[in-house]
């Protein structure tokens, strides 16, 4: 099995960080080449990510976004202090759907960010958070402007995305990838499932953050173990350098 890394260097980094996690709900994530299902593998990975980061860094706060055709708040950003638990429960059970959208994950990601989340957004919907950022974003046309809106420098933004497929709906996820990127969001993407050619890897490398050397925050992982491993990495304070 052939998989790309991470080639990063790192160092740890002080400042809390508010980390919104995105896991795919698609109907392919019920395959059981991963025993028992790619999900349950995703899942138990996540976990580890919050049991890890409660213990290093309790002042962190954390959300999880479950997408299929649509994206959905299975937990809205809270403190690890005051919520490692209720999280973990979140993951046990999420349901999903058809369809493929990370153009919705992103966007309700983003909507996390501007501290004015809904419970879903939809292709082709706009909420009046989305509206209300897209005018700053348009007319401005400014990172300064970004980062103020967006508050950074409060804490560091991260997001985690994992997908075994394709995306399929929705519209690009390009620009709102660049948005995020642009406004001081760091984008982790990690490939999922039998093979890296079941996976969008040219997407999902547009998708997540570069390194200063030029390296690309995504990889592809073709084993549970080694998602778990990763998902225990990504849990503490990492900033590329």
């Amino acid at each position: 099995m052939k998989y790309l890394n991470f080639a990063n260097s790192i160092t740890p980094n002080s400042v809390p960080e508010f980390l919104i996690t995105l896991v795919d709900l698609s109907p392919s994530m019920d395959e059981d080449d991963w025993k028992p299902t790619r999900l349950a593998g995703a899942t138990m990975a996540n976990s580890q990510l919050i049991k890890v980061k409660t213990k290093l860094h309790p002042q962190d706060t954390v959300g999880i976004i479950g997408f299929y055709g649509k994206a959905v708040m299975l937990h809205k950003p809270v403190k690890l202090i005051d919520g490692s638990g209720s999280l973990i429960a979140t993951l046990k059970e999420p349901v999903g759907g058809g369809s493929t959208n990370f153009t919705a994950a992103l966007k309700l990601a983003e909507s996390c960010f501007l501290g004015k989340t809904t419970s879903t957004i939809n292709a082709g919907r706009k909420t009046i958070s989305e509206m209300i950022a897209g005018f700053f974003y348009e007319s401005q046309g400014q990172t300064g402007v970004m980062n103020s809106f967006l508050g950074i420098g409060d804490c560091l933004r991260r997001i985690i995305m994992l997908s075994d497929g394709e995306h399929n709906c929705g519209g690009s996820p390009k620009s709102v990838a660049s948005r995020l990127k642009n406004a001081g969001v760091t984008i982790d993407c990690i490939g999922i499932g039998g093979s890296p050619e079941d996976v969008d890897e040219e997407l999902l490398k547009e998708i997540a953050s570069r390194n200063p050397d030029g390296s690309v925050r995504y990889c592809f992982i073709g084993d549970q173990a080694q998602l778990l491993r990763k998902y225990e990495n990504l849990a503490h304070h990492i900033r590329a350098v």
